[in-house]
């Protein structure tokens, strides 16, 4: 049919195995060509289409159910699931490889969660937490590797979640830490947000040092917000877009913008079922 995208295997090639086919299927969900309640292909057309053993797709189909993004109807077949990050078992995640999450959407985020994790290590944090900070900055400014600086700089946020003693913020932390490393990367090849944003580290540290909540709080927020003033366009695109798109302008530092780019792209997906359709289609 013309328009029709031929996902069947090439001619010749090794028919894909379970875990293989489940990956192939898993990229149709996320681009939504099968949308949530839809009903997926039977097992038999599966078989022709990618021409493999119906035991192969029945592997590849219970990975999927087991991952939450297809449920099973008795006797009728397959459908696609919804995805929300509020559900149970739901990665916020998936959300990013469909496109649907930028820069905004996370400085907001990280303002409530970092201002707040910030604000709490100025009360609670111990003078183990303190010296591991100021070893992290202190390897940041030493650094002239651009990944490994962005590996610095996400890994002191880390510190002060931590060192705020709440164990859900260390989990919420960690939940968006690859999205974090991404923006960072973006920031550290932006002259005009790393000049405004980095040398608020300091700032941060101190106050958590002096145990100043308000302040800490303040300056994690100003060092976060400065995204939003410096970013331009870039704000409101999806962020795996953004990584691309700079790694296209900046040729030095390509492979490192790509590589992240492509590893928040290829973030695992969960779901969150929904009613099956009515009637097979």
């Amino acid at each position: 049919m013309t328009g029709q995208t031929n996902h069947s295997t090439n001619a010749g090639s090794t028919p894909p195995s379970g875990a293989e086919l489940a990956a192939l299927l898993e990229d149709r969900l996320v681009g939504e060509e099968w949308p949530p309640g839809a009903w997926l292909p039977s097992e038999r057309a599966l078989a022709l289409q990618y021409s493999v053993s119906r035991p192969v797709i029945r592997e590849a189909l219970r990975s999927l159910q087991e991952r939450g993004l297809i449920g099973v109807a008795p006797g009728r077949g397959s459908f696609v699931r919804e995805v929300r990050p509020t559900s149970d078992g739901g990665d916020p995640l998936l959300l990013v490889r469909r496109g649907e999450v930028t820069a905004r959407h996370l400085v907001v985020a990280r303002v409530m969660l970092e201002g707040q994790a910030a604000a709490l290590a100025a009360q609670y944090r111990s003078e183990d937490d303190l010296a591991h900070m100021r070893r992290i900055l202190a390897d940041f400014e030493r650094q002239s590797v651009l990944s490994t600086a962005a590996d610095l700089d996400v890994a002191f946020h880390e510190a002060i979640a931590i060192a705020s003693r709440n164990p859900v913020i260390q989990i919420m932390f960690g939940s968006i830490r690859p999205l974090t490393h991404g923006v960072v990367l973006r920031s550290l090849t932006d002259r005009a947000v790393s000049g405004a944003a980095v040398p608020l580290h300091a700032v941060i540290l101190d106050a958590i040092a002096n145990g100043d909540p308000d302040v800490a709080r303040a300056a994690m927020t100003e060092h976060i917000e400065a995204a939003q003033y410096f970013y331009g366009p870039d704000l409101d695109v999806a962020l795996t877009d953004v990584l691309r798109r700079r790694a296209a302008r900046a040729p030095d530092v390509a492979s490192v913008l790509s590589e992240v780019s492509r590893s928040i792209a290829d973030l695992p997906a969960y779901g969150r079922p929904v009613s099956p359709p009515t009637e097979p289609k």
